[in-house]
């Protein structure tokens, strides 16, 4: 009785160990180095997975927007022997159709961390910027704006595409808003009654002249007429863009005392990355979004405190220097001027002039003491994360 018993036991134990699920640290583990690879950067790359052990197999659930990510991931957890179950989703959602692109509706509008107008504004784009639109819940949709950067968007602030409409709008002629601050009228006149407010950079499609005004149509299709002063056609803007350093002060300049807006990129108001990315945007320039990742970017300038290696136009980074336990973090950023001094947005006083020089009357002691490093952009365009927007298929028609 007592051998029958025992081998009962050993026989339920056996049966056990055969059918219980396999360990799912090895994919963990796998899970991990895919996301290091792909999507370092959560601001700029979904890739949320969970992983599920079942006795069929490993269920892979989450959404990415990453597909060759998701291939990767299955095909190396196949090649560590699991069986994978896919319920992985990747984005764009499917309901929402053809309906993946948009095209920025205002002259700034607010994309936020969370979907709601009370969570934090973590970026700005202006009005014509292209965005990609990855999923929607109730009347915010998950963006994605040129530079790669992700929020939430309101319905409100843009005008939700299909392919053909998208490609339609990019294709059009169009012209680009260079004055400061102003308005489209409903008629070619300055007494009349305003469509919108505009401001530098914003981007209208070009539909016609009268009188001394340009007809624009914005991407939800509302005409509207802009002083023909204040607009130059995008085609040869974008042609005639020359980011030398020169150019790259004297758009800085013109910033001087606009108010400081965290998350903003815009001229109604700049956070201080907002302001790099800006003032290099009107320059025909695309920049990373944050400090953070500008600072990735460029050819990195040595320096000391008497700064003699830096030239104007140079971004200088400011923060935490790396400690043994703890990772280096850039907290600021603004452009150097040259004879010590920089220009940037600082939540004090928004865009202002500072010197890093002890002796000078506008010493910043505190960004002299958490100066980090310094990068080259202009020595960059077209590499090292430095991108001319002539080379973006968001801005320019012809590489399509």
């Amino acid at each position: 009785m007592k051998n029958q018993v025992l081998y009962f036991l050993l026989l339920l134990c056996g049966w056990s160990a055969c059918t219980l699920p396999p360990s799912i640290q090895k994919a963990e583990s796998i899970v991990v180095e895919i996301k290091k690879e792909f999507a370092p950067d959560k601001r700029v790359a979904i890739f949320d997975i969970e992983l599920v052990n079942r006795i069929e197999g490993i269920r892979v659930k989450g959404t990415t927007n990453l597909t060759e990510a998701k291939t990767q991931l299955f095909d190396q957890l196949k090649e560590a022997g699991y069986k994978v179950i896919d319920s992985l989703e990747t984005l764009p959602k499917k309901e929402l159709g053809a309906k993946t692109y948009g095209v920025v509706n205002v002259s700034a509008c607010n994309i936020r961390s969370k979907k709601g107008h009370s969570q934090e504004l973590a970026t700005q784009s202006i009005l014509g910027t292209s965005l990609r639109v990855y999923e929607k819940k109730d009347s915010w949709f998950k963006v994605q704006t040129p530079d790669g950067y992700l929020g939430w968007l309101d319905e409100g602030g843009f005008t939700w595409m299909d392919e053909y409409a998208y490609q339609d709008w990019l294709s059009a002629p169009k012209v680009i808003y260079i004055a400061d601050f102003g308005f489209s009228y409903q008629q070619p006149s300055l007494k009349a009654t305003p469509v919108s407010d505009l401001t530098s950079g914003n981007i209208l499609k070009s539909v016609g002249v009268e009188k001394d005004f340009i007809k624009v149509e914005y991407p939800d299709g509302r005409v509207g007429y802009v002083p023909d002063k204040q607009v130059v056609d995008y085609q040869t803007w974008l042609a005639t863009r020359t980011p030398t350093a020169d150019n790259i002060v004297a758009t800085a300049k013109t910033f001087l005392g606009r108010p400081y807006l965290w998350g903003g990129t815009s001229g109604k108001g700049v956070d201080c990355s907002g302001y790099t990315k800006m003032v290099y945007y009107l320059n025909g320039v695309q920049l990373a979004r944050d400090a953070s990742q500008q600072v990735h970017t460029g050819v990195e300038i040595r320096t000391d405190t008497t700064l003699k290696n830096l030239k104007p136009g140079d971004l200088l980074f400011f923060g935490n220097p790396a400690t043994p336990t703890k990772k280096e973090r850039i907290r600021h950023v603004g452009i150097y001027l040259g004879n010590g001094e920089m220009i940037h947005s600082s939540g004090d006083a928004g865009v202002k002039i500072e010197s890093l020089y002890r002796n000078a009357p506008n010493f910043a002691e505190e960004r002299f003491k958490t100066f980090i490093r310094a990068k080259r952009m202009l020595i960059s365009l077209g590499r090292n994360g430095v991108d001319l927007l002539k080379d973006l298929p968001q801005y320019n028609v012809a590489l399509l």
